[in-house]
């Protein structure tokens, strides 16, 4: 529909409403006061009122075009109904010259605000004249004898000003409703569009985003969290959180979840981040929950460690030939050589001590690697480990001191630490790491062993200024049978790394060529 249409039913309607609310008024109360000499005008008016209305509407059916003279045409016409009216109540006397003032209101309302000023002069100008004309007795409306030309000025002057500043005032007051429905409807246009764009960015991001109340009922589920779960927007706004991913807890905490979920038959691994939505006044009022399926990433994962424990295996079973080779070929050598009768008893002696030695190093070999592949489960229990770090350093102490050495060893802990962890395994941690710490020296510097307690971990720093690891050698030096040492098997450190992690610990190293390697343990606090 035509927006001026609206306000030219509006304007007939109007009309008819005050027209006959006035008619009524005049029935209640006209016997009570001298308002209408020719009572009978009344229903003349009425009756052309209502005929004019019927022709109104016949004529807006029929038009195309050319609302707003027809709506011009009418407010002109209304003046002179208006006119008509006062004069019919006694003119200069009439109580319902306001009409032209509403009127005037009126007309800005239907036609905008540049005709307002028109219809005033017209207005005040038609009811100066008929006033005028009505004091010369021209037009036939009797007034009291009491009013003189000077209350026919001041009743003409206070009308048309009256008229002109509601003009005034309505030209102002429309222009800026205009400017403040200008600026509403482009900030609601902003609105609309600043809503598609968020309304497109949060369907169309490739994870699934939900919102919730805070007793977790559904209040927005995005594109990707339908194709993640196989259920509807609809259906799921019907639902509460743990109805979706029974994984998570009520009430709802933030936090990372991470559970499996039913697409039909499929079973889906799903990994939740939720987050609290705070107001202005720090009070929450729901949760913003992203999550994915993480079900393909989860099986290239398996997949992934299957084919490194493969190649772990290979690098492995490499490793084992090529340590077992060595001591093989010595044994095989030292065999040949016996074989010859020739060989004087000394040679013959010292081939056998040879040949032993070296059943005596692959018999390490196998018994380490043996320790390694088949380690025994942790008995977990809370033991000192500031007892079982001096034991430690003792024995390194002894080592020192039988062998001559100029090595200063520190240890900076204080009191009784304990942490949860098999003793027996964890000696044999930081008697490996002490034992590779006074290696690195070549007889000379300081190894220092200090601890620091945490409310989850205990940390323990092995630290010795010895040669460091080599920058390309960090990432190897837990795998099992690399060494850097002469004669070394490489299975210390390896043990080192599996003890820690089977006690649910952590171990980091740093190292700076020519300045010395510090290893930091951290075990469960006891």
């Amino acid at each position: 529909m035509h927006p001026d249409i609206k306000k030219i039913k509006a304007l007939i309607l109007y009309r008819v409403c005050i027209t006959y609310l006035l008619l009524f008024s005049f029935f209640i109360y006209g016997t009570s006061y001298t308002l209408l000499i020719h009572t009978t005008l009344l229903s003349y008016f009425a009756a052309f009122i209502f005929l004019l209305t019927i022709v109104y509407l016949v004529t807006l059916q029929r038009l195309r075009s050319g609302y707003f003279v027809f709506a011009y045409v009418q407010v002109m016409l209304d003046i002179y109904l208006i006119i008509f009216f006062i004069l019919a109540t006694g003119g200069i006397e009439s109580w319902f010259s306001f009409l032209l003032l509403v009127h005037v209101i009126g007309s800005g309302i239907t036609l905008g605000r540049k005709p307002m000023m028109t219809i005033a002069v017209l207005s005040s100008i038609s009811y100066g004249i008929v006033i005028v004309l009505q004091f010369y007795a021209i037009i036939p409306v009797y007034y009291s004898i009491g009013l003189t030309s000077e209350h026919f000025f001041f009743n003409i002057f206070t009308n048309m000003t009256a008229m002109f500043l509601v003009a005034y005032l309505g030209r102002h007051l429309l222009l800026s409703l205009e400017r403040t429905s200008i600026t509403l409807r482009k900030t609601e246009s902003d609105f609309r569009d600043l809503y598609a764009f968020h309304r497109d960015v949060i369907e169309n991001i490739p994870v699934g985003l939900l919102y919730t109340d805070t007793k977790g009922g559904i209040v927005l589920f995005n594109r990707s969290a339908e194709i993640i779960t196989g259920i509807a927007q609809e259906a799921a706004k019907e639902k509460k959180l743990p109805d979706l991913f029974d994984f998570i807890p009520l009430p709802i905490e933030k936090g990372s979840f991470k559970g499996t979920i039913l697409d039909g038959c499929n079973e889906k691994i799903v990994e939740a981040s939720i987050s609290e939505h705070r107001n202005e006044f720090d009070v929450v009022r729901g949760f913003v929950i992203i999550f994915e399926d993480l079900t393909r990433i989860t099986e290239m994962e398996v997949e992934m460690k299957e084919k490194e424990k493969m190649a772990a295996i290979g690098e492995l079973s490499a490793n084992i030939a090529h340590e077992i080779r060595n001591p093989l070929a010595a044994l095989r050598s030292s065999v040949e050589m016996l074989k010859e009768a020739t060989l004087p008893q000394e040679q013959r002696g010292r081939i056998m001590e040879i040949a032993i030695v070296e059943m005596d190093r692959l018999n390490k070999i196998i018994t380490d690697f043996l320790i390694y592949s088949n380690p025994r489960l942790p008995d977990i229990k809370r033991i000192s480990a500031t007892r079982v770090l001096k034991d430690t350093l003792y024995m390194l102490r002894n080592i020192v001191s039988n062998n001559n050495g100029d090595v200063n060893i520190v240890e900076d802990f204080e009191g009784d630490i304990y942490v949860k962890a098999d003793e027996n395994q964890v000696k044999q941690v930081f008697w490996n790491l002490g034992l590779n710490a006074l290696q690195s020296l070549s007889g000379t510097g300081q190894i220092s062993v200090s601890v620091k307690q945490t409310r989850e971990f205990v940390k323990i720093y092995v630290k010795d200024s010895g040669r460091g690891i080599e920058p390309e050698n960090m990432e190897k030096i837990f795998y099992p049978f690399f060494s850097t040492k002469k004669g070394g098997a490489g299975l210390g450190l390896a043990m080192v790394y599996r003890i820690i992690h089977e006690h649910s610990g952590k171990i980091s190293v740093s190292s700076t060529v020519g300045k010395g390697t510090t290893f930091e343990i951290s075990l469960l606090n006891g």
